[in-house]
């Protein structure tokens, strides 16, 4: 599905996102310090992810599953 072509004044998310006309000094330096810090947290959050999902590359687990008679001969494997 193509994507729409609409003013971007009219995307909602931009709406939404856009910092207040009045915005002060003050408070564009408050909210830009805490925008930073959300995005130092979600890049923690992934790189937490991506050494986890590495550590579970690592330690993958071969289930073998033995198909027959139970004690039907031999102690071997």
């Amino acid at each position: 599905m193509p994507a729409s072509r609409e003013p971007p004044d009219r995307d909602p998310l931009a709406a939404a996102l856009r910092p207040p006309i009045d915005e002060t000094e003050e408070e564009k330096a408050s909210r830009l310090a805490d925008e930073e810090a959300a995005k130092r947290v979600s890049h923690a959050i992934d790189e937490a992810i991506r050494q986890e999902k590495q550590q579970r590359k690592k330690q993958k687990v071969v289930r073998l599953l033995l198909l027959g008679q139970s004690e039907s001969g031999g102690l071997f494997l």
